[in-house]
């Protein structure tokens, strides 16, 4: 890239941002996260737009007889990063101890930082961002379930009135190496129990999960049964 900036320069910068948006926004507006297709696309190319003007402005504003002007190039994409850290902090969901949106936060960080790669004219830099990107979200995920065997689920279960209730329930996820991290305790006016548990596991997803849950459908002092995988 050379030191005056033109319209086919600008052109390239901003393709190159749209497509690596695009291609890292795939996977998050393929399993419905927070942060989409075009949430990325925008992301990534608003970031390469503030680069090439930041660019734009330094190749094209003189110093006058009257003042000296002097731009701090690292001023703006540390106020973007600062600002797209408040997107990433809206998409991460807590409830109890289950964290949700991480990598969706971490996707909008990457896509910004590949922004402005583009927008500042680091082609290479910014394409061999993406390929990393890529890899960590469609390759490691699939690498993810032999590397990392522990999973994380919650599963909820109603008793009628005259079930056995806490302590079988926990006696029976022990057995079946589930790990209790923490358990919510409900009763109705009726004398019926709902009883969700919050833990770790060792197993194939969804095989473990299924048997349990139609081990504990089968018994019948069970009236409710419902898992959730967590990320």
């Amino acid at each position: 890239m050379g030191a005056t900036l033109s319209w086919p320069d600008i052109l390239l910068r901003l393709a190159g941002a749209f497509i690596a948006g695009l291609l890292i926004g795939l996977d998050r507006g393929e399993h419905a996260h927070p942060a989409g297709l075009r949430t990325t696309i925008l992301i990534t190319v608003a970031a390469a737009v503030a680069m090439v003007q930041a660019n734009w402005l330094v190749v094209h504003t003189a110093d006058t007889h009257v003042s000296i002007l002097r731009l701090d190039m690292m001023r703006l994409p540390l106020g973007i990063l600062s600002g797209v850290g408040f997107i990433g902090a809206g998409v991460i969901l807590r409830r109890g101890e289950i964290v949700r949106g991480i990598t969706t936060a971490a996707t909008i960080w990457i896509a910004t930082v590949v922004g402005l790669c583009f927008g500042g004219g680091q082609i290479g830099l910014g394409a061999s961002a993406t390929v990393l990107a890529l890899a960590t979200l469609w390759v490691m995920k699939y690498a993810e379930g032999f590397i990392v065997t522990g999973r994380r689920g919650t599963i909820t279960v109603g008793f009628s009135a005259d079930g056995q209730h806490q302590m079988e329930l926990a006696g029976l996820l022990m057995t079946r190496g589930f790990k209790l991290r923490s358990q919510q305790f409900e009763v109705e006016r009726d004398g019926a129990t709902r009883i969700t548990c919050n833990g770790r596991y060792e197993g194939a997803y969804p095989d473990w999960s299924s048997a349990l849950v139609r081990e504990l459908a089968a018994r019948p002092d069970v009236t409710h049964v419902a898992w959730r995988d967590s990320d």
